[in-house]
């Protein structure tokens, strides 16, 4: 059997342009057609010398062509712990001796190592191996169950690949986006670029601009191809997405504060009659619909109130004095307001969560009620405004003056 490589290209988002390749197998089938080669590295007629040799010969291709990238451009090549396993020592490695052989600089080359099962001790010395000799590390198919976090700890990859197509089947929208935000946080931390793969739509083009994503690749720009594409080829493309992606974000951003600037009128009107009848002047009020609860905490972070929940059907506040005594002063809308040199003018919003209580996304408007107390309020989350809107958060805003 034949296998040869043909590339996928990886954008560089903040560019558009090409800024490499990864280099996947590929084959003849029986009408001619070129098609994957993954199939043959799970068929049990080829037994794993075999697979092997099939797996370095493509590799040597791949890095054949390296001759034609451009300046700056790089290639990945994918290696899987299986094969590692398989290695006598770690002093000699083909794909170095490849390199050599090909004349291709280290730095031209990322190698992906997947997340399957693979001694990490030696995983990680031979990431150790490749870094010493220039040769970048991607951590590939990052992301189902985060079962594998040892080995991104073991070694903090120069690449984190995020295959956007792990969470296609999530019951969820809030807890794909989630997650998937979750790994772009955790890339940032680490120093570790994202390369969002398996990206076939603008939506999903979208949601990895907000997974911190450096990189692009998928259909939405190309599948593999048999040959190196112009450097700027995709570049308008990128340029007509992050335009439409902006003309999105500032509508939602706007209905956002639009939004907010009412809350903010009904928190100042609910402050003022907290401070001048306290619960009992709450009969007569009721809340904005997206209102979920309020309540009270001292300068320490220790809830002083019930929380407040408004009942429309009966049209009554209903008290839970459950939580009273606990302390929230760890939580950074809290002390971040406390903080603040402008405390008794700050209106103060966290990030999105889900609210264990209602399962409803929602945020938390935290502001001074006296010297003394900080009203917390729970908000429902503004949804469906926009296809990016669940992406998009403000965290702050300045009350109106007082005056």
């Amino acid at each position: 059997m034949k296998l040869f490589p043909w590339f996928q290209p990886i954008i560089e988002i903040a560019t558009g342009r090409v800024a490499g390749y990864e280099a996947l197998a590929r084959t003849e089938d029986a009408s001619g057609q070129v098609v994957s080669a993954g199939a043959v590295f799970n068929d049990p007629v080829y037994s794993a010398t075999e697979q092997l040799a099939f797996d370095r010969d493509v590799r040597r291709q791949a890095l054949a062509q390296c001759q034609h990238l451009q300046p700056g451009q790089f290639i990945t090549l994918n290696i899987s712990p299986q094969w590692i396993d398989s290695l006598p020592s770690l002093d000699v490695l083909p794909t170095l001796e490849m390199l050599k052989e090909a004349g291709v600089a280290p730095g031209q080359v990322v190698i992906e190592i997947t997340e399957l099962d693979g001694d990490i001790e030696r995983i990680k010395t031979l990431a150790e191996r490749y870094r010493a000799e220039g040769v970048r590390i991607a951590f590939d198919d990052f992301g189902t169950g985060f079962q594998q976090l040892d080995r991104l700890l073991a070694f903090t990859p120069d690449f984190i690949k995020l295959d956007m197509r792990m969470f296609s089947n999530s019951a969820s929208m809030h807890h794909k986006r989630t997650l998937l935000q979750m790994v772009g946080d955790l890339g940032a931390k680490l120093g570790s670029k994202i390369i969002c793969e398996g990206v076939e739509t603008a939506d999903e083009f979208f949601l990895a601009l907000h997974c911190n994503a450096s990189y692009v690749q998928g259909y939405i720009f190309d599948s593999a191809l048999p040959e190196f594409l112009p450097q700027l080829a995709r570049k308008e493309q990128v340029s007509q997405l992050l335009a439409q992606h902006l003309d999105l974000a500032v509508d939602v951003v706007t209905r956002s504060q639009w939004h907010a600037e009412g809350l903010n009128t009904e928190l100042l009107a609910l402050r003022d009659l907290l401070l001048s009848s306290g619960a009992e002047g709450l009969a007569a009020y009721q809340p904005d619909a997206d209102v979920l609860r309020f309540y009270l905490c001292d300068r320490e972070g220790i809830q002083i109130s019930p929380n407040y929940t408004y009942d429309y059907p009966a049209a009554s506040w209903v008290e839970d004095a459950s939580f009273l005594g606990n302390n929230w002063s760890w939580r950074a809308y809290f002390y971040q307001l406390i903080g603040a040199a402008d405390f008794e003018r700050r209106i103060l919003r966290s990030s999105p969560y889900l609210d264990l209580e209602t399962g409803l996304s929602c945020y938390t408007l935290s502001l001074a009620l006296d010297e003394r107390r900080i009203l917390l309020v729970d908000i429902r989350e503004q949804m469906n405004q926009s296809r990016i809107s669940a992406t998009i958060s403000c965290q702050s805003d300045l009350m109106p003056s007082l005056s």
